[in-house]
């Protein structure tokens, strides 16, 4: 190819560069010839100058250093993104290099601003529009080749290198600003979730608002590859329950109102609340007897429960908000249970709810009363509740209560369990001398199990710490819940089988979040409010984990199942305060659970405020973490760049930093929305 040939051909080439441009965004420059572009082993560099009048239309844009835009190289007709580097700004005078004693006072000719701005970027990802490809921008960038704003959706998502589908979280941003006006949206894929995520945060730095707007991502299937999802919610503070209500903003004094409200009604629609909910709760013998349930069927016991749960929630949220609301059905219904013969037992509530601005909505709820029953527990499954069991504990009990198994001995009540043992420690201590109040024991069983104690040698401190262990699971009131006038199995509130929620999840329970209510365990408790809800979210976490390999084993698909712990750190707590044994004991259940989880489409959502807060386990799981704003002597101990280290220091609510290795460029700051969903201050709403 001669000169000639080869002008000619670069020619057309340049033509075909704007042409690229002008369709997939507005020129704002051109690579400068007087400046080199360049590439070397540290990465490229373009420089290119801006017009006064675009400089000062998008000065937002175009003056931030780490702002994106893009260019169409000349030679290779790719769209290539730019990161903004440096930006230089000089009057007119500067031009003519004269000294500051000829130049006249500031203001008096503004006609020196009207100058080019010159701007230096790096380039990032080179996006081949004619075969779809996205590559790492390792050339240099022509001379001449036209500069753009980004306009087109589609091109944006590629040239920065995010993903295109996912759970929406927001609009990536400069800083707290979001880029190329909302074009760009920032999702996670769902392979991520499988590889696990936490998300960090200071009180109000927006967690709660974020988890909440991926919830809504996930319930209104938008962007996903499978909208067949089961999220289950660990829900300590109750901040999920209001999930399927209508959003209610109030915007504070120093909010860009224009732009929040831009952000919102740019993804609704699209991403919205769930409509419902599968609320699993937890019930104690406070509530019972709160309710004072009389000779009753099961039936009805669970219709009182859910009643008051409803009154004590969404009706009192409702008459603080100014809202009406209407029951417009309510049944109980049983479904055939699993393997073992329990029955799936809830009641639904259909219910209209009319706002303060006469729109209207339909929210149903399925309502799942949660105890335990300790003979329907096995050996296995009664241990493993309660971490707190010494090693020699486990062993011993373990035996003995096999043993009774073996032998078809039926201990009717934990309280029966604990009774044995007291006897068994008051005869130990009768043996030795020591004097003791004897209980009165008339049940031939309670023999039976002290006959075998002794015969199985058990330490006595073996033996007190097996009875205050199972004295504070007694204490919890989970256990054992008698329904007067049942009869039978039906004598007692029994565990709902979690697996036959989860089978049931699409066909019964139109696949709303499944959200588990662990303030209203910690309201109806004696004993310690960490302990009681760690034993009923540990449970509920293992079932959903043995349905997952069982399901594997029987070679069955099952859909995937996302679980979200918020409050993380009270349930993982870093190393220290004396519980070293508790604390190995679940990091050895929560490591195993994502391990094998990962290759079986079972994710994990940890969010907590501070990464020394959690196990340390928890932060080497989380593939995916996305930190909001947090306290300096906090982000130290995240791996994440310089300047997005000051971002999260300084980020406004709402704002923050997604490092994943699903992002090409592995860092992306973002915006999320206002709450998407129902999100209200259910503290504040009890006062008046």
């Amino acid at each position: 190819m001669d000169g000639r040939e080869l002008i000619s051909s670069l020619e057309e080439k340049a033509r075909k560069a704007r042409e690229i441009a002008e369709e997939y965004g507005e020129i704002i420059g051109w690579v400068s010839r007087t400046s080199p572009s360049i590439i070397s082993e540290e990465g490229g560099i373009v420089v290119f100058d801006i017009d006064p009048e675009i400089y000062f239309g998008f000065f937002e844009e175009l003056g931030s250093a780490g702002s994106y835009l893009a260019v169409v190289d000349i030679k290779s007709l790719n769209i290539v993104s730019l990161r903004i580097i440096s930006v230089e700004r000089r009057d007119i005078l500067a031009e003519l290099d004269l000294p500051d004693l000829s130049v006249s006072s500031p203001g008096k000719d503004l006609y020196g601003l009207l100058t080019r701005t010159r701007v230096k970027a790096k380039p990032l990802l080179s996006y081949d529009p004619f075969n779809d490809v996205v590559s790492i921008a390792n050339y240099v960038i022509e001379p001449q080749s036209p500069v753009i704003r980004p306009l087109n959706e589609k091109v944006i998502q590629k040239i920065l290198g995010l993903p295109t589908s996912g759970v929406f979280i927001g609009y990536p941003t400069v800083g707290d600003k979001p880029i190329f006006d909302l074009k760009a949206h920032l999702f996670v894929p769902l392979k991520a979730y499988y590889q696990h995520m936490i998300v960090l945060g200071t009180t109000g730095s927006g967690k709660t608002t974020l988890l909440k707007n991926m919830i809504s991502s996930l319930a209104s299937g938008y962007k996903l590859s499978d909208n067949k999802i089961s999220l289950v919610v660990m829900d300590p503070n109750r901040d999920y329950v209001t999930l399927p209500l209508k959003p209610h903003y109030e915007f504070s004094e120093g909010l860009d109102v224009e732009l929040e409200e831009k952000m919102i009604n740019n993804i609704k629609g699209r991403v919205d609340k769930p409509n419902g909910l599968v609320l699993i709760i937890p019930i104690t013998s406070m509530v019972l007897e709160r309710l004072d349930v009389k000779d009753t069927s099961w039936a009805k016991a669970l219709m009182d429960i859910a009643d008051e749960y409803f009154e004590s929630t969404y009706k009192s949220i409702a008459e603080k908000m100014g809202w009406k609301t209407s029951i417009i059905d309510k049944h109980v219904y049983e479904e055939p249970g699993d393997n073992d013969g329990k029955p799936l037992r809830f009641v639904d509530y259909k219910v209209s709810i009319v706002y303060e601005d006469n729109s209207r909505d339909i929210v149903e709820l399925f309502l799942i009363p949660y105890g335990f029953r300790f003979n329907e527990l096995s050996v296995r499954e009664f241990i493993s509740l309660n971490p707190y069991f010494t090693r020699n504990a486990k062993d011993s009990l373990s035996r003995l209560l096999n043993y009774l198994n073996s032998r078809g001995v039926v201990i009717e009540s934990l309280q029966e369990l604990y009774d044995a043992l007291r006897e068994a420690r008051y005869r130990i201590d009768e043996r030795r001398g020591q004097k003791q109040n004897k209980p009165s024991i008339t049940n031939p069983r309670i023999n039976l199990i002290v006959d075998l104690i002794k015969e199985l040698a058990v330490h006595k401190s073996t033996l007190e710490n097996m009875m205050r262990q199972i004295g504070s699971l007694i204490d919890t009131g989970l256990f054992d819940l008698e329904i007067p006038g049942g009869r039978g199995p039906d004598k007692y509130l029994r565990e709902p089988p979690i697996n036959s929620i989860l089978e049931k999840h699409f066909s019964l329970f139109k696949g709303y979040p499944i959200v588990v209510d662990l303030e209203y365990l910690q309201e109806n408790t004696f004993t310690d409010p960490e302990k009681v809800i760690s034993i009923a979210a540990f449970r509920i976490l293992n079932n959903i984990f043995h349905w997952k390999l069982e399901r594997t084993r029987m070679r069955i698909t099952s859909q995937p199942v996302l679980i979200l712990i918020d409050e993380a750190h009270r349930f993982f707590p870093s190393r220290g305060g004396g519980r070293e044994e508790y604390i190995e004991h679940i990091s050895s259940m929560i490591d195993r659970i994502a391990r094998l989880g990962r290759a079986r489409r079972l994710g994990l959502i940890f969010s907590t405020h501070s990464p020394r807060d959690v196990h340390d386990i928890i932060l080497q799981l989380a593939n995916t973490k996305i930190i909001l704003r947090m306290d300096k002597s906090q982000v130290s101990s995240l791996d994440i760049p310089s300047e997005y280290r000051e971002l999260v220091l300084r980020a406004g609510d709402r704002v923050g930093v997604v490092k994943s290795h699903t992002l090409r460029i592995g860092y992306m700051s973002f915006r999320t929305p206002l709450p998407l969903a129902g999100h209200y201050d259910l503290s504040a709403l009890s006062f008046p």
